[in-house]
């Protein structure tokens, strides 16, 4: 850690500091330095700028940042100018785009985490119906070639949604995973009319639906994050 004084500041001004941060600053924890400027650097730094009222506000932050446990790489007071707010925006558009990056990024891994969850309760739902349930087997090699095409449509969905929820774009993203939820929510749904099913069957199929329609929810809610602002309350517990 490296303090440097300025001999140029301009003791009439406020007090403005740049704390540079080993490591990039994780979404939940920005609220934590509210009203400063928190830019997330290309060399994998974070650079928290801004005014700082008196000695005891900065020893608060860099309790804050020892809190965090990463490294903290320097501290330093800068000059004060209102004239030139060309740093101040230059900062705030590079760390707009990281967090929507980071922002874009996460959702992506939350959706494909939710289609192997869903994906594994499929599976298992089939190993344990042939286990304990034998005759399913002579069911299923005499199954009609339409219903054995949807459910192969099922499971194939449901593999290539876990690959597609990290590569598409914001908007078909979305809607591949509105539209893959609300099939898997209805095909699941389906399967339980009819016949009584075993008991372990209905618990795997009531996991699967309150996958899927989570799945589906956590699409729909999902804005683009070209409306979204810079800052986000996000309070870490």
């Amino acid at each position: 850690m490296s303090k440097t004084p300025n001999s140029k500041i301009d003791k009439s001004q406020p007090p403005v500091y740049e704390i540079r941060i080993k490591g990039h600053l994780a979404q939940q924890w920005m609220d934590w330095f509210d009203g400063l400027t928190i830019t997330l650097e290309e060399d994998g730094d974070t650079l928290l700028t801004g005014l700082v009222v008196d000695q005891a506000a900065l020893h608060g932050l860099l309790k804050k940042v020892r809190d965090l446990g990463l490294p903290l790489v320097s501290v330093i007071q800068v000059q004060f100018n209102e004239t030139n707010p060309y740093r101040s925006k230059k900062g705030d558009k590079k760390m707009n785009s990281n967090i929507k990056d980071t922002e874009m990024k996460d959702k992506k891994v939350v959706l494909s985490a939710l289609w192997i969850f869903a994906m594994l309760n499929y599976l298992y739902a089939d190993v344990f119906t042939l286990f304990f349930n034998p005759a399913a087997l002579k069911e299923t090699s005499t199954m009609p070639q339409g219903p054995a095409l949807v459910f192969a449509i099922m499971m194939e969905t449901a593999i290539a949604m876990v690959l597609l929820s990290r590569f598409l774009k914001y908007g078909a993203n979305r809607w591949a995973n509105i539209i893959a939820g609300i099939f898997h929510t209805a095909l699941v749904a389906w399967s339980l009319t009819g016949a009584t099913q075993p008991l372990f069957y209905l618990f795997f199929a009531s996991t699967e639906i309150v996958c899927t329609l989570f799945i589906t929810w956590y699409a729909w809610k999902w804005r683009n994050p070209e409306g979204q602002p810079v800052y986000q309350s996000a309070r870490a517990n």
